[in-house]
């Protein structure tokens, strides 16, 4: 559109270009101090122009001709417009870049999740193509390749892309004036863990504090049969027959966890069960430990104060591993004093009741180890 004014006339014929083309208006003009006083969103100028014969002649510059959109021009004469026009600027078709990008870069198999391709096709000046421009969007999951035909609107071309059911990996790209993008990877890990089952194994079944019970999981998959990721994180709880939990942690790999916890020291009942926090549950295991030995010796000083507990005999007449813990418990009348705790040494647990903390008097001594107590009353002498 043009605001027409008598002393000056638009010569040029053309109002649409593409960008990077070289741009001349050209009036004709009644005056020689004219201007040209060009306006677009990246710049505004004045220019001043060259005569040819009675032809007035302006070279737009480049970072206005470059950059999709309107320029609007205006002849301007000692501060007052003449005469008012536009140009048209559209993107060049000579070079598509194309620019495309790919979100969240991973999602969770099962059909609900998704992520979305976007996809800006630019001229080499960086000005976007117009809208209606075909692009073409491909993606291969599975060895399975699907092709999707998509429209610039407002900038871009974009295209949901929803998870199958397996677990995999998503490679994607697009396509423009024959000109392709870079390929893009989305991950498709496996949905939730659904219930799975554990198992258990141990070199024998005597409660000596010295073995490792090992638990194991089954392979842990979601419901679409994805087996989960390794590093899934899985916690075994044990609940003992005083009501105590154990907790063992282990991560899946290939599906499978395993998580370790140490043999109880006395006759025991366990409850085990393992579970992918906040998520799936596996079923519960009843484990029994038989005591280690049915009676051990205990012999004391003449003065009472040294008490030797054992040899210690574990369940094949041998010697109880080093380390099984002896407790003795030191009372006098019904006031309990002081609870001692020993290791055991090549099959023996020693303590002594020095005189400076017991003095002579008659105490009750209470000795546990291994589920099995035995109490005596002694009177202690220096």
């Amino acid at each position: 559109m043009q605001k027409k004014d008598k002393t000056v006339s638009f010569l040029s014929k053309k109002t649409t270009v593409l960008a990077g083309e070289s741009v001349k208006l050209e009036f004709s003009a009644s005056d020689d101090n004219i201007q040209l006083f060009c306006t677009s969103s990246y710049s505004t100028v004045i220019l001043t122009p060259k005569r040819v014969d009675k032809i007035y002649q302006f070279d737009l510059p480049k970072h206005l001709t470059n950059k999709r959109g309107d320029i609007v021009w205006n002849v301007i004469h000692q501060n007052k417009t003449l005469l008012t026009g536009n140009i048209t600027v559209l993107p060049s078709k000579e070079k598509t870049i194309m620019e495309s990008y790919a979100g969240p870069p991973s999602i969770v198999a099962g059909g609900e999740d998704y992520f979305m391709l976007t996809v800006c096709p630019t001229d080499e000046y960086d000005n976007p193509l117009l809208d209606d421009t075909n692009v073409l969007i491909n993606y291969q999951f599975d060895s399975k390749i699907v092709s999707s035909n998509e429209k610039i609107k407002n900038l871009t071309a974009w295209k949901t892309i929803f998870s199958y059911e397996k677990s995999g990996r998503f490679l994607v790209n697009s396509e423009c004036n024959g000109v392709s993008s870079k390929e893009i990877t989305t991950e498709v890990y496996p949905n939730n863990a659904v219930r799975f089952k554990i198992t258990s194994s141990r070199y024998h079944d005597y409660a000596d504090g010295n073995q490792i019970a090992s638990f194991k999981t089954s392979v842990i998959k979601d419901s679409y049969g994805n087996i989960v990721s390794d590093g899934t994180h899985v916690v075994f709880v044990t609940k003992n027959i005083s009501g105590d939990l154990l907790t063992s942690y282990g991560n899946t790999i290939a599906g499978v966890a395993t998580g370790k916890m140490l043999h109880p020291d006395r006759k025991e009942s366990w409850k085990t069960f393992a579970y992918v926090d906040g998520i799936a549950e596996s079923d519960t295991l009843n484990i029994k430990f038989k005591e280690l030995f049915t009676d051990f010796q205990v012999k004391f000083s003449e003065d009472n104060r040294e008490i030797t507990v054992g040899p210690i005999k574990s369940f094949m007449n041998q010697l109880i591993p080093d380390g099984f813990v002896t407790k003795l418990n030191i009372y006098q009348k019904d006031t309990l004093l002081e609870i001692k705790e020993v290791p055991t040494r090549k099959g023996y647990a020693k303590f002594y009741l020095h005189p400076d903390f017991y003095i002579e008097n008659s105490y009750g001594l209470k000795i546990e180890t291994g589920g099995i107590t035995k109490n005596f009353i002694k009177a202690l002498k220096n």
